[in-house]
């Protein structure tokens, strides 16, 4: 965990706009006003499109008034969501990330967000949220600890509230990138030296990409009365992930007729 928030730290620090999404163009090199507005103007097409898929699939009365963004990072969706929400609460591990997303926050004159590094620095009889949402994030966690946030996330959604998450579930690396990418995680300076071996400084930090066993991630969901559901599946660079839209509603026993027990 503490290896993780100092990789995130350094991240935010360096080009926290490009390790956002690690696509080049917003690298900070290249990060003129014109790409930064189309920075947060992709986002706020995705939450149009993702407001919509709930409303089709989930609640068509979806209109939430307490969000909560997990991963915030420089505020990409955290932004357009204050714009739609009543109050946000975003959460990223790098205070570098938060510092910036405030001062986007305020070079937009939105004052209704609250900013933490911690998920439960919130106080236990906080009103719960309407709405958590992360992309892009949770696979940065190793599953046993992305499943524990999941759950604590979980705990902060009011009845009927709506979630969507984003999860990799199957990376297609050859075998060798993948004993790679594991010795670099595991072996104290092998990541360094594979940094050297590819041309890069020896202390870029290890961007990690984890995936999750779904049957352990549905059985949270359960657990939690998140009964509710739909997928999409996504595909990004070498890993299959999906987006996990779902409703904190245990399904009613008059949703569909039962056959009865499966032999």
């Amino acid at each position: 965990m503490e290896t993780g928030k100092r990789n995130w730290e350094k991240f935010g620090k360096e080009d926290p706009y490009y390790w956002v999404t690690t696509d080049s163009k917003y690298k900070d090199g290249d990060l003129t006003e014109d790409v930064r507005k189309d920075f947060f103007e992709s986002a706020d097409k995705y939450l149009d499109s993702l407001f919509q898929v709930i409303r089709t699939h989930l609640d068509p009365t979806f209109s939430p008034g307490r969000a909560f963004d997990f991963g915030c990072g420089v505020g990409r969706i955290t932004i357009p969501l204050a714009r739609r929400c009543q109050y946000v609460f975003g959460v990223d591990v790098a205070e570098s990330m938060i510092a910036e997303a405030r001062k986007n926050c305020k070079e937009q004159s939105l004052d209704n967000v609250q900013f933490s590094t911690q998920i439960n620095s919130l106080s236990p009889d906080v009103e719960p949220f309407d709405f958590i949402h992360s992309i892009y994030v949770l696979q940065h966690l190793r599953a046993k600890q992305g499943l524990q946030t999941v759950a604590q996330l979980i705990d902060l959604l009011k009845d009927n509230g709506t979630g969507m998450l984003h999860f990799t579930y199957h990376s297609h690396k050859t075998l060798k990138k993948k004993i790679i990418y594991w010795l670099s995680i595991h072996v104290p300076l092998f990541n360094g030296l594979n940094n050297m071996r590819k041309g890069k400084p020896f202390s870029v930090p290890m961007y990690e990409m984890n995936d999750y066993p779904l049957n352990r991630l549905f059985q949270v969901l359960r657990q939690k009365q998140c009964d509710h559901l739909y997928v999409r599946y996504t595909r990004d660079s070498s890993y299959d992930g999906i987006m996990l839209f779902f409703q904190k509603k245990r399904a009613g026993s008059g949703d569909f007729i039962s056959l009865g027990d499966v032999p």
